[in-house]
């Protein structure tokens, strides 16, 4: 009958429960809802009120703390049968006739079941201020698609003019109509015309600029983009693009840009990813060592980097792992485009959706009006990197392995799906085969994830390159250090070989700088060993100490100057210090007003 309906010209239906969602489901149409209250079982819980025994209430969503009361006061034994379709209605029924139930109450769709089952049945029947109600929207959105309609076919040649204007600007424009009179131009268009042919609005564009192409585009409704040609001697990028509504061609706009100006822009772009941290700084050749270990990594990284295919990170914490992905985007062909890194341990689960797919316009309190593009949009035509992608929520991996297939996402409340291209590379230090095991990683994620693999080896394996990234960390701490300070610093280093360095080159850069801070006290090569076994775990010393203990008083100068340090290099953050000491805020808070 509802597709009769609407063969005739309707096209809203006003209905409630499952009803609704069947006409949605088969006819794709809107469906105006009936809401459903509490007051609107009040006449069928009055004839039941005086029945003894179960009373079935059979609805579409959960009853309300308002219905609970009404039959908690009447003293009906209420007994909620919760369906989602007809078939799983007809379930209810049979259950709350097996259940003993005496009475049931509900909507058309469970009467009919009831009178099968034998089960006494009242029809619960909408108010008349709902009915009114919907009424009034489904009048309301009728009225609205009308207007709409109306304006679409006078709209949709202007919408479409200026779309493609906003999609292929570059700088000047201009654009014809179907005749290939002048329609539109633009200030710096009119610029580059000169004032000798102005006014140009209505002339034929064979007569403003004769080597244009826009009437062949006209004639073919092919679009022609980032061809060159020469406009009073300048040297100029143009994209010609017919305007095609309802199958006909009905203009071509097209735009124009000095490459002198499309060359400072890419150079103002680049400026912009690096202020924005989208760059990335480090190249393959930019890792520090010479292990076979290290050699091997690195060689493998610089195999991947042409392909196209999503990359998988392994190692502990500290190896460096970020500065493999961003050599690895260095190398490739996205070398120009964005670098997002993403730490997932870092985006909590209420900020994990909206941080990486961004949301749309209005779509919670607080937003931000037109809404924020996510590190997927802002990584387009570059690379994603995604630290600890071991940590991503159970939930959220469904979602993130539709991105990785469909190369698209959709904006938390927006209806539009956005593509990207991006390349992924994902990093952990877990194992995510024990994680698939054990039920905490999607297992079509893990294989989708895990198509080209670098395991990136630990400090402890790499033979002597602790000694090459120590001194280039040091060049960088103490750029004009002394002969003899090299010196020291060489000899203390030896006595860390065999060192296990659990942290890795994280750890070791938090040894160069403590090294650093104690020279700058002037203190004896034994002094500072001492004081370094002090501030390593008894189970890890990788130093012999000196005979002569430090003072307690020695010790917590050089913690305070230790924690300065730390301070500074976080820009005064107490929470990021403390997670780079290890140390609780509290803890960190203590040793401050000590100081």
């Amino acid at each position: 009958m509802g597709k009769k309906m609407m063969e005739q010209g309707t096209w809203i239906f006003i209905s409630r429960g499952v009803t609704r969602k069947l006409i949605q489901r088969t006819l794709h149409t809107p469906v105006v809802n009936i809401p459903v209250v509490a007051s609107d079982y009040i006449p069928a819980i009055q004839q039941v009120q005086n029945v003894r025994g179960p009373i079935a209430f059979f609805a579409y969503e959960p009853p309300s703390d308002e219905l609970k009361t009404i039959c908690y006061l009447m003293n009906i034994q209420m007994r909620h049968y919760q369906f989602s379709d007809t078939a799983s209605c007809r379930a209810c029924v049979q259950q709350a006739a097996a259940d003993g139930a005496v009475w049931g109450i509900g909507g058309i769709v469970s009467a009919g079941y009831a009178k099968e089952a034998g089960l006494p049945y009242v029809l619960m029947e909408s108010s008349d201020i709902a009915v009114s109600q919907a009424i009034e929207n489904a009048c309301q959105l009728c009225e609205l698609q009308r207007e709409n309609a109306r304006k679409q076919e006078a709209l949709q040649i202007q919408l479409e003019r200026y779309q493609n204007i906003l999609n292929y600007t570059h700088d000047a424009i201009i654009a014809v109509d179907a005749q290939g009179r002048v329609e539109v131009t633009n200030q710096v268009a009119e610029r580059l015309l000169g004032p000798s042919q102005a006014p140009y609005i209505g002339k034929p564009i064979g007569q403003v600029l004769p080597n244009t192409h826009m009437t062949a585009v006209l004639r073919s409704g092919t679009m022609e983009t980032d061809q060159l040609m020469t406009i009073g001697g300048t040297l100029v990028s143009t994209n010609r693009v017919p305007i095609i509504v309802n199958d006909k061609i009905q203009g071509v706009v097209a735009t124009f840009q000095d490459i002198k100006s499309i060359q400072s822009t890419e150079r103002n772009v680049r400026i912009k990813l690096h202020e924005k941290g989208l760059l990335a700084k480090y190249r393959l050749s930019d890792i520090v060592g010479t292990s076979p270990a290290l050699l091997a990594a690195k060689e493998m990284a610089q195999r991947f980097a042409d392909a196209p295919f999503t990359i998988m990170l392994y190692g502990e914490t500290g190896t460096g792992k970020e500065m493999f992905a961003q050599g690895i985007h260095n190398a490739s062909p996205r070398r120009d485009g964005p670098f997002v890194a993403v730490n997932c341990t870092a985006l909590s689960k209420s900020l994990l959706e909206s941080e990486l797919f961004g949301y749309a316009d209005s779509s919670f309190t607080g937003a931000k009006r037109g809404g924020k593009p996510g590190l997927f949009e802002m990584a387009h035509g570059g690379t994603i990197f995604l630290d600890e992608i071991g940590e991503l929520p159970l939930e959220f991996q469904a979602q993130f392995l539709r991105v990785l297939q469909e190369k698209e996402v959709r904006r938390v409340g927006g209806d539009t799906v956005i593509p990207v291209d991006i390349r992924v590379i994902g990093a952990t230090n877990r194992d995510l085969m024990r994680g698939v095991e054990e039920g905490s990683f999607r297992r079509d994620l893990y294989y989708r994830l895990n198509v080209l693999t670098v395991n990136i080896p630990p400090l402890r394996d790499r033979e002597d390159d602790f000694l090459q990234i120590a001194d280039s960390i040091y060049d960088r701490i103490v750029p004009d250090r002394t002969q003899e300070e090299r010196l020291v610093f060489r000899r203390i280093l030896e006595h860390y070989r065999g060192y296990a360095w659990p942290g890795n080159v994280r750890e070791l850069t938090n040894l160069v700088e403590r090294i650093y801070l104690l020279q700058k006290q002037s203190l004896p090569q034994d002094k500072i060993l001492d004081l370094l076994s002090r501030m390593t775990p008894r189970d890890q010393h990788p130093v012999t100490p000196g005979e002569s203990p430090a003072s307690g008083e020695e010790l917590a100068d050089v913690e305070r100057a230790y924690i300065q340090s730390a301070l500074a290099r976080n820009g005064g953050n107490i929470s990021r210090t403390a997670q780079e000491l290890h140390i609780s805020r509290a803890t960190l808070y203590r040793k401050l007003k000590k100081g």
